[in-house]
């Protein structure tokens, strides 16, 4: 296991702080995070060059090669390493217990070990959660709002992911309520694509619900593309999902606690102890609808769901 010497962090100094981010997806995927996270570190008087350099490492959707890309990180000494979601955060937890990690997704940290609890985590990682009521019902209830016809829903989950498994058995709960029928299909590598929306075809379904993880992050313009072919309705868990050309999500603004995550760089470059800082749940939501995929299918979409969009993207 590697170990790296916990920093004797001090006040505001002369120092170049070294940040090491881990992401589980790509540069392109991550640029807007990260810009968030600038703006964050900017708003708080810290300049990236002058007081601080990011060493980022991207394993792009192969899960299998964070390990090493988290291990050759930590060779660097990086005084803080910012991660991106539970992947991530597993692989750095597993390697260092003492390098401070701030994260700006995970989906339940303390179900998945990072944190003993939101309050105090303990140990040496805090952040942001994505992790909030009533998000899965929601997603479910704009579908059923925007096509009162669906009764037969496809969740496209990973099975590897706890957070993605949480989404599942979330859908699953709320399913029985809202008289929707749930079928899991499971995606672990880039051919079960075609397969899940061939099955789903298969089985009728009336509309996808499309769970957030690395995967789906890493491979979501094949997930968009056969959606969109097939003329199905369909929502992300994930706002990027609508802006790269899905047809809606509704989900926490993962920009939006990428620049929180810059208070927690604050505070402990300024000598707090990350186990000591709340993990915080998301204050900012974002409801997006794509109305030029909507058009393009053949969809009207109802006035009482674009007044209630936060984006709607024509």
């Amino acid at each position: 296991m590697l170990v790296a010497a916990l920093p004797a962090f001090a006040q505001r100094s002369s120092r170049v702080w070294r940040i090491g981010y881990l992401s589980g997806g790509s540069s392109e995927a991550d640029a807007t995070w990260l810009a968030a996270f600038r703006e964050g570190m900017a708003e708080l008087g810290w300049a990236e060059g002058r007081d601080y350099t990011i060493d980022a490492r991207y394993a792009n959707g192969v899960a299998k090669a964070m390990a090493g890309l988290a291990a050759d990180l930590l060779t660097s000494k990086p005084n803080l390493l910012l991660t991106t979601g539970d992947g991530a955060i597993h692989v750095l937890v597993r390697l260092t217990k003492t390098v401070p990690i701030v994260f700006g997704i995970s989906q339940d940290p303390v179900g998945s070990g990072f944190a003993k609890g939101l309050q105090r985590p303990g140990g040496n990682t805090t952040g942001l959660t994505t992790l909030a009521p009533d998000l899965t019902p929601k997603r479910m209830q704009l579908l059923k709002e925007a096509f009162p016809l669906v009764a037969h829903i496809i969740q496209l989950f990973e099975p590897d992911n706890v957070g993605s498994a949480t989404q599942l058995q979330e859908v699953n709960e709320a399913a029985p309520r809202m008289g929707l029928r749930v079928t899991p299909i499971s995606l672990r590598k880039p051919a079960d694509i075609e397969v899940a929306f061939k099955q789903g075809t298969a089985l009728g379904a009336d509309a996808y619900l499309v769970s957030a993880g690395l995967f789906t992050n890493t491979h979501l313009r094949a997930i968009v593309d056969f959606a969109t072919r097939l003329r199905v309705p369909s929502m992300g868990a994930f706002s990027a999902y609508a802006y790269k050309g899905g047809l809606m999500s509704y989900a926490p603004s993962y920009k939006d606690n990428f620049r929180r995550a810059a208070a927690y760089v604050d505070k402990i470059f300024n000598g707090a102890n990350p186990g000591d800082l709340p993990i915080e749940r998301p204050t900012r939501y974002e409801f997006v609808l794509n109305q030029k995929t909507a058009k393009a299918m053949g969809f009207t979409i109802p006035q009482s769901i674009l007044l209630r969009a936060d984006q709607v993207i024509e």
